[in-house]
């Protein structure tokens, strides 16, 4: 799987140090969970799709959002079974559709679920995969460790684009009928999983090869030749991202 989720871009963020990233990443996702406003946690947001738009472009900014939109459509349909016993804010016809501490809830929810969503995006995006590796092993995981996650995010966009291309190639196989062509995309989806599992299953063999090409399983100890760069001292990522992660917390924290 050669597949990775980093896109080429521009930006000061894809020049800070993967190591500082990730320790903001994990403090302003630990802050979300905190006493914290949603405001704050939308002006994350706002400011994470603005690194991406700026990065990478707004197509690929809001793809993330357009990613957990039926998520977020399933959170507002279960409204009215949440938190009844409070106080009705919209009724109709005499049935309470929400609640005050429902929509409160709610709203709670969607802010925290975006917010994590874009900065974790956001990580995955500007940071190439071998430096997602060096900065587990920094943390202290091990080698399995880091191979195991960086395996993970691989494994995403491969899926994905193998979907896709199995997609085309039954496209291109079937008749266009503009009257029946959402009807046939409904029908088409299974056996167009079934496809893909398949895929993923036979790729298994030239996984497991090229592994063993790098030496997974031996017992000496493992050197390495890749170094992490950026621009400036890691002292100084490291100090700017946790004072960053502080103010926000010190001004929206209530």
């Amino acid at each position: 799987m050669i597949s990775s989720t980093y896109i080429a871009g521009r930006g000061f963020i894809y020049h800070i140090d993967a190591r500082a990233k990730l320790l903001f990443v994990l403090l302003m996702c630990l802050e979300i969970f905190l006493p914290f406003s949603t405001i704050g946690m939308y002006l994350i947001v706002a400011c994470c799709i603005a690194i991406a738009w700026y990065g990478t472009g707004l197509k690929q900014a809001l793809s993330p959002l357009k990613t957990i939109l039926p998520l977020i459509i399933i959170m507002i349909l279960f409204t009215p079974f949440t938190y009844i016993d409070s106080s009705a804010v919209i009724v109709v016809k005499g049935l309470t559709i929400a609640t005050y501490d429902g929509l409160f809830h709610l709203n709670l929810l969607i802010a925290r679920f975006t917010a994590i969503t874009y900065l974790t995006t956001l990580f995955v995006w500007t940071t190439s995969m071998s430096d997602i590796m060096l900065t587990f092993r920094f943390y202290g995981l091990s080698y399995n460790g880091a191979l195991i996650i960086t395996l993970a995010f691989r494994f995403i966009p491969f899926i994905a684009d193998s979907f896709h291309m199995i997609s085309d190639a039954f496209s291109l196989r079937t008749l266009k009928d503009v009257e029946n062509q959402k009807r046939s995309r409904l029908f088409d989806i299974l056996p167009t999983i079934s496809c893909v599992l398949v895929f993923a299953l036979k790729s298994i063999p030239n996984l497991a090869m090229s592994l063993e090409h790098r030496g997974l399983g031996r017992g000496n100890k493992r050197s390495k030749y890749h170094t992490i760069h950026a621009k400036g001292t890691l002292f100084t990522h490291l100090f700017i991202c946790v004072m960053i992660a502080t103010t926000f917390y010190l001004v929206f924290s209530y």
